[in-house]
Formats: C-alpha cells, structure tokens, sequence
C-alpha cells in the first residue's frame, strides 16, 4: 500500500478541484509502471499512472497525444478511452497520468481461456478499433505503413539478425520465404494497438471495458494484434475472437491467417534484437531459447522448410565472417543493403487510410 500513497497525491495534484479520499484497486506494478485507482469526495474512480522509466514517460505521452486526436473518433469504439487524461510533472520531469478509471479490472491470463462472451466482446472490440481512420494518427504524429513497407521493413530486420546466428537455417528460410511472398502482403493497414497486454484491458461483466496503453499505436498490419490473442489464449478462445472479428471488419483480408501465424513468430526476431540494440544479455539469451523453441516446435510439426544451400550459406557463417571489419563485405550486410536501394523514397511517409501493397508495386 504504501508504494501507492505518492500516487494519491499526485492525483490530486493533476487536478487541484477534485477532493481524493482513498486508494482502491486496480492496484499494480510493471517493470516500468505503476498504476493504481484513487476514489474522490463524489465516489468517483481515477486511474493515476506513474511512469518509473523515461520509456514509460514517452509512451503515456504518446497515449495522450493520441487520446487527443481521438476525442471525436473515440466516441464509435465499444469500450473506454484513457480520456480525457490530466498530466502533472513528478520527479525526474517524468509525467504521471491522471484519468477516469474504467469498469472492471485489469485481465488476467486465465480470462484469455474460457468464456465465450467476453472472446466474442475481444473480437469486437479489435474489430473496432481497426476501422479507425488513419488521420487520427496522422494528427498524433504517429506512423503510418503500407502493407509493402511492414514487409520490407520485417525483411530488414531478419537481414539485421543474421550476424547473431540465433535463428535456425531452416526457420530463417521459413520466414524468407513468407516475408518475400507478396501474395501474403495484400491488405489494406489499420490502426493498430501494437502493443497489447493483459493488464491494458480492462473486463468487466465478461466485457471489454477499456482499454490503454496506446504507446505504440500506428498504422500497421492488423495481424500484429490479432497474433497477440493467439499467443495469449486458449484455441477456443482464439477462435472466437476471429471469428467475431471477421464478422464486423469491413474489410476482406484472405491472407490474415497466414500473417496472425507469422507474426506470432516473428515478434521472437524482434525481441531478440531489442536485446541486441539494448546490449542486453538476459534478453538475447531468452530470445535465443524462444526462438530454439519455436525452431524445434516447428520441425516436429514438419512446418520447416527443406533447406537451400544459398540460405545454409547466409546464415551458417563463421563468427568470424559476421564481424568482419569490414560490415560492407559482411555476407549479412549485402542483402540489407540490396534491399534498402530497392525501397521507396517516400517508405516512412504516411499512407492513407486503406492503402494495400498493390499501391506500392
């Protein structure tokens, strides 16, 4: 109780008319957040989050740029807003947040298993928010991508791996092979989460109530959230909420399938080089055993592929080779670099809403 008290008064420092008079749940720390509900004088509940790292400070400020960009749009998705939200400078000149808290509490992993009612409320809910216009993050200064630049930019990053040798030969032809298929790389992008969490939603009545932790929202490739249900659910679960999904998106996308699985895998890749860019041991180490996991997991299934001596070469060079002093002649390098000089100019400009890869061609 006591690591929650500051929060209280930094409630009441965001909003100086408002009398608080205790704390209540939800009550909660992350690894760079915490979080808990304060109660006022008229019994209404606030969620104060405290940010404990300067990442968790961008975030929360990105999420209210965004809150604010969708004061209007909001009003059509069938959960609740962080919004409207109140800021008051901490210490550290971090920034906590302040908003009307929502129905219900945070999920757990085991709501994620067993009730129809609330997968179907999950598919509705995602659904929803996907059919978002992109001037919304547009006007929040946030991404926007093509179907063909989330294909490049995932092609990128697997060159970007190489000199690791953490991925299998056989695994990292898997995901070449799927990543250059353009047939799966057809759809139209949508605002996505990107970012979803267990303790971002909020249940209540076995229904979606609110939902935060909007961060890393952009303009993406809706299988980017949808792989995260699958990941995190039950089958039956899972199955359910894509079916309610597809019943309410207004847009066919055949391939979505294919690219839900495929982006349950890849976020291994991208783990791993976060570990990599943060020069942290413990997570290159973890991601290392995921994706040795996924590799074996696969292999049992016969979902890896027969292997090409081109992609045995690429991936299966000496330590020595991958830190050459020279990454120019690096074998790792060249198809980074090949594929950089085949992008657009204009890859990281904003693309308008419903835009596919065969715009991009």
């Amino acid at each position: 109780m006591g690591d929650f008290l500051p929060l209280a008064a930094m409630a009441a420092a965001a909003l100086p008319e408002t009398d608080f008079v205790s704390l209540c749940s939800p009550r909660f720390k992350t690894e760079d957040l915490r979080v808990c509900a304060v109660q006022d004088t008229a019994e209404r509940k606030w969620l104060v989050n405290c940010p404990t790292t300067a990442h968790a400070d961008n975030q929360l400020q990105t999420q209210t740029q965004i809150m604010q960009a969708l004061s209007h749009d909001g009003a059509r998705l069938p959960f609740c807003l962080p919004w409207p939200s109140h800021t008051v400078r901490i210490v550290g000149g971090k920034h906590a947040l302040v908003h009307p808290a929502f129905p219900g509490r945070p999920a757990r992993a085991e709501d994620l298993t067993v009730s129809d009612k609330l997968a179907a409320s999950l598919g509705a809910a995602l659904a929803a928010l996907h059919e978002l216009p992109a001037r919304v993050l547009q006007a929040a200064e946030r991404p926007t991508f093509s179907a063909d630049q989330i294909r490049r930019r995932w092609l990128s990053l697997l060159d970007e791996a190489a000199p690791t040798h953490a991925v299998p030969s056989r695994l990292w032809q898997r995901w070449e092979e799927r990543l250059e298929d353009i047939s799966l790389w057809r759809f139209a992008s949508a605002f996505i989460h990107a970012d979803l969490q267990e303790n971002y939603l909020y249940i209540d009545k076995e229904a979606i109530s609110g939902l935060t932790g909007f961060g890393q929202a952009r303009f993406g490739d809706p299988a980017r959230d949808l792989a995260w249900v699958v990941s995190s659910s039950s089958d039956e679960f899972a199955k359910t909420v894509l079916e309610e999904y597809r019943k309410l998106r207004l847009y066919e996308d055949p391939q979505l399938n294919a690219r839900i699985e495929l982006n349950s895998e890849l976020v291994l890749l991208e783990w791993l080089m976060h570990g990599v860019h943060q020069k942290s041991e413990d997570i290159i180490t973890d991601a290392r055993e995921l994706i040795s996991q996924l590799a074996d997991t696969l292999d049992s299934t016969g979902l890896l592929p027969v292997l090409r001596d081109e992609s045995t070469q690429k991936n299966l060079e000496t330590p020595e080779d991958a830190t050459s002093d020279d990454p120019e002649n690096s074998p790792a390098a060249q198809p980074l670099a090949a594929r950089e000089e085949s992008a657009d100019e204009d890859e990281d400009e904003p693309v308008a809403a419903g835009s596919s890869a065969n715009e991009n061609e």
